[in-house]
């Protein structure tokens, strides 16, 4: 049931990619985009009840989480998004759902919580996480786009595109302070302290230090304003898939 739900709302995320870049009516291209996110609403819906908890506690449940808050960010957030950069926000929502369906099956075994996760905080330290991952993948298109375009920082479209990046760069630098924060105060329940050197620990730090460096720098240029964002990016897929998959620590069972 579950894997016929998360087909089918990959086939809806598909049909308003087909409209919005073939040009129809815009309306068409945003029903076949609500029609998607609820079909995908319904999935997490199942998702949570068959397994008795949020989708917040294995790689699977969260790509499925974050391709949702993305889907939700073009709807209800839609003038924030140009409509000619929305097609490649739904690509990135569609390969994480078709990551999502390929993954083997053990990982997506629905488990009970682990007395750990069975905390008020994970309700906080997940989602703030999430929204900070959204707005940086926002903030990494606009990035990828200012470099590929190469234009003159002063002209009108790349003042435009700089001024997204800092309201994402602002968002997702907040939630994921949030996130580290909320983290540390769920571990000191937890486990009896605030900061336990654990490898996906150090790595959420490191992924703030990273974005960090973009508030200071000595000349705002966009080009460097761009790479600060790009390998913020990459430090954090690696915090979400590399340190979860390759490396052990207490985050392990994410």
């Amino acid at each position: 049931m579950e894997q016929a739900l998360l087909l089918f709302t990959l086939i809806l995320y598909l049909m308003a990619f087909v409209s919005l870049i073939t040009k129809v009516k815009n309306h068409l291209s945003l029903a076949f985009l609500w029609l998607a996110i609820s079909t995908h609403l319904v999935t997490l819906a199942w998702r949570s009840i068959t397994a008795g908890h949020l989708p917040f506690t294995n790689l699977y449940e969260t790509i499925l989480l974050l391709s949702f808050l993305l889907a939700l960010r073009l709807v209800l957030w839609r003038r924030q998004v140009e409509r000619r950069y929305r097609w490649i926000i739904l690509m990135i929502i569609m390969g994480m759902i078709g990551t999502a369906l390929l993954i083997p099956s053990s990982y997506k075994a629905m488990r009970p919580l682990m007395p750990a996760l069975d905390s008020f905080w994970m309700y906080l330290h997940v989602p703030a996480y999430f929204f900070g991952y959204m707005a940086l993948i926002l903030a990494f298109i606009y990035s990828l786009i200012f470099l590929w375009q190469g234009k003159n920082e002063s002209s009108s479209e790349a003042a435009n595109l700089l001024r997204r990046l800092d309201n994402e760069v602002r968002i997702a630098f907040l939630f994921l302070n949030v996130g580290l924060i909320t983290g540390a105060i769920w571990g000191y329940h937890s486990w009896g302290n605030y900061w336990a050197w654990d490898v996906k620990e150090v790595w959420a730090l490191i992924n703030i230090l990273t974005l960090a460096l973009y508030f200071h720098l000595l000349k705002s240029k966009g080009i460097k304003k761009a790479f600060i964002v790009i390998l913020t990016f990459m430090t954090v897929v690696f915090t979400y898939f590399g340190v979860s998959l390759l490396l052990k620590g207490i985050h392990s069972y994410l």
